[in-house]
């Protein structure tokens, strides 16, 4: 691979490892995308494949795809699949055709049949997780466990402060000015680092995870896997795939249109605050460049506004 931080995902079966590191090793190389991007059009790339019973070979794949089951395989993922997951498996399979034309292992390039998604800016309502769900996942998971006391902590940043789930994956050590109370986020997404007041149940727990939890290691990123060696979170996946789970122990049922990952929190965070500060602050809290991308939150969510709605005077009961 030419890229350190780069591993193949556990998921990738055996018999594609090779065409898959050939893959992995183009994008970093020829197309230059970061190792966490790789990672994740890999594991979509995986999706793809097992559409296709994972056929063991580029020729034996070479075989079965062709216009039909590539529409039949975007149009079944689509019936069943969001906008983001969409946009992703279109990414990944476009460019994996594009490899395979210009390495030779397939005598047509099939990109051109994969549609480019466009999601509009303020075409969506933002959706986040409802307060008592928050409230539940913060009062309830135990942290008895070095599990409980790493989860309890994320997710406590995600609830207070809004950030990325980036941003607490590549939170660090020496993000953390215990002396002054001050914690500093990492920029993201072509945004602005955040720097806020380190509430005390942040810090508390913080601190009960890095003194009696956090495996020992090299890597300075606070949040490292259980299993060991001990690494940074390979994706963003990893990051969701832990609110998943926690969400599914409390059973707890979300709104539709809301999924289990780390939007949730930021997004029923940057709604709270909507009306409630200077919009001016909410940008800064939020670490967006462009104010544009802070107005989404301030859209109005017509079908819950009506769940409010008074009676008219003197109309029928």
């Amino acid at each position: 691979m030419h890229s350190k931080s780069f591993r193949l995902p556990e998921e990738v079966p055996p018999l594609l490892r090779t065409l898959i590191e050939q893959f992995a090793a183009d994008m970093l190389r020829v197309r230059s995308v970061a190792s966490e991007t790789a990672h994740i059009e890999v594991l979509y790339l995986i999706r793809f494949f097992r559409y296709f019973d994972f056929p063991g070979s580029a020729e034996k794949l070479a075989h079965v795809v062709s216009a039909e089951s590539i529409r039949g395989f975007l149009h079944d993922y689509a019936a069943t699949h969001k906008p983001g997951s969409i946009r992703w498996i279109q990414i990944s399979i476009r460019s994996f055709f594009r490899f395979a034309y210009r390495s030779e292992l397939f005598d047509r390039d099939f990109s051109a049949l994969v549609p480019v998604m466009g999601i509009r800016r303020l075409g969506m309502i933002p959706r986040g997780f409802p307060e008592e769900i928050i409230a539940r996942l913060r009062r309830e998971i135990d942290r008895s466990s070095p599990a409980g006391m790493r989860d309890a902590a994320m997710i406590c940043l995600l609830a207070i402060y809004g950030v990325r789930g980036v941003q607490v994956r590549r939170l660090r050590l020496e993000d953390i000015d215990w002396y002054n109370e001050r914690i500093y986020f990492p920029a993201a997404k072509g945004g602005r680092a955040i720097e806020q007041h380190l509430m005390p149940e942040a810090g508390n727990l913080l601190s009960k995870y890095i003194r009696q939890a956090r495996p020992k290691s090299e890597h300075s990123e606070i949040f490292l896997t259980l299993s060991e060696p001990a690494v940074p979170f390979p994706c963003s996946s990893y990051l969701s795939n832990v609110i998943k789970r926690r969400i599914n122990e409390r059973k707890l049922e979300l709104p539709e249109g809301v999924s289990p990952g780390t939007y949730g929190f930021r997004h029923a965070f940057a709604c709270r605050m909507v009306g409630k500060i200077p919009f001016k602050d909410l940008v800064d809290q939020l670490g967006h460049r462009d104010p544009a991308s802070t107005l989404i939150y301030g859209k109005v969510d017509l079908d819950a506004l009506s769940q409010a709605a008074l009676p008219w005077p003197g109309g029928g009961q």
